[in-house]
């Protein structure tokens, strides 16, 4: 066996071990999956291409990796799923099982980003079969229920601003029911580089806004690239120093995050949370800090709760669940 796929091995086996624990939180508080309100959310930053993260050419390591998220799916007994960084075949891999298992299924929507990541070869299913393997790459939405849970007619992809040339960004969303309600589930992945962050963010506010507006309950996640209180932030934010959104976050109340003048101890709610990018989880993260997000609109959800799992070697980046409850 090589020498990458045993750590790998090892390193799921670790995650599996944390996970049905209950004792994956990265940081101090524990959001307990008996306890929490629903629903209950995941988004994940797969690291599906990147030269950072393991191959994963070998079956055995392909189909270890979707044990280890699938299992945290139903650990949290997640309703609503947001990956980014997945290729093509990375999410052929989850959609087939979780659609065709026995027991809970969810159905999905993907999303392209870009027409081809020549890191997406890793996902080939059958490398010796002499066919080509799809090279996309992008985003997905996984939604707890049977075929048709997600309103595929409602689906819409949308390119964001690149202020500096860089790699496509988008806006994936599409409505969904969650817990019987009818919800617009966004998922996005933003540009590391300032110009676009601000212009991407800025983007997103908007069209989820309009969303909000409709009287749609909604649920945006993702990699956002910044941290909680960079004004970046401030058209998605609902509280806060200069904030002008519509959302809340789910990890925000986790009062030994709360630091600064604007961060009492004494507040309900402060624009924070644990890190999601760590220099555990990755060499080429050079600190510690929250860039992954999972927002709710304020008219919609109350008790909200998040926290980071903690790094399993299977992605570049904490998993980061929440849960709520109904406002209405």
């Amino acid at each position: 066996m090589r020498a990458s796929l045993r750590a790998l091995l090892a390193a799921l086996f670790s995650l599996g071990l944390l996970l049905a624990a209950g004792t994956a939180p990265a940081q101090a508080d524990i959001v307990d999956k008996d306890t929490a309100p629903r629903p209950r959310f995941i988004t994940y930053n797969v690291c599906g291409a990147s030269s950072t993260c393991e191959d994963r050419v070998d079956t055995t390591a392909q189909t270890e990796w979707r044990k280890a998220v699938v299992h945290a799916i139903d650990y949290w007994e997640t309703d609503l799923v947001m990956l980014q960084e997945v290729c093509y075949e990375q999410w052929n891999l989850l959609r087939d099982h979780l659609a065709n298992r026995s027991g809970t299924k969810y159905d999905t929507v993907w999303g392209a980003a870009l027409p081809s990541a020549a890191g997406c070869a890793r996902w080939d299913p059958d490398p010796n079969d002499g066919v080509a393997p799809d090279l996309r790459f992008g985003l997905a939405i996984f939604a707890k229920g049977e075929p048709g849970t997600i309103d595929r007619t409602t689906r819409t992809v949308d390119f964001l601003p690149e202020p500096v040339t860089a790699e496509n960004r988008i806006l994936l969303c599409a409505r969904t029911t969650v817990t019987g309600r009818s919800v617009r589930a966004c998922n996005t992945h933003i540009d590391f580089r300032a110009a676009n962050t601000k212009a991407q963010i800025r983007h997103v506010a908007d069209l989820t806004r309009g969303f909000a507006a409709k009287g749609d309950p909604v649920v945006l996640a993702g990699d956002f690239n910044e941290v909680p209180k960079h004004d970046d932030l401030n058209p998605l934010y609902s509280h806060g120093t200069g904030s002008t959104g519509v959302f809340q976050e789910v990890d925000e109340n986790d009062k030994d995050r709360f630091a600064g003048a604007d961060c009492p101890q004494t507040a309900d709610r402060c624009r924070s949370g644990e890190p999601t990018a760590s220099t555990a989880c990755s060499e080429h993260t050079t600190s510690d800090k929250k860039i992954d997000y999972i927002f709710l609109s304020d008219d919609w959800f109350t008790t909200v709760r998040g926290d980071a799992v903690a790094c399993s070697g299977v992605a570049d980046h904490h998993l980061l669940r929440g849960a709520a409850a109904w406002e209405k």
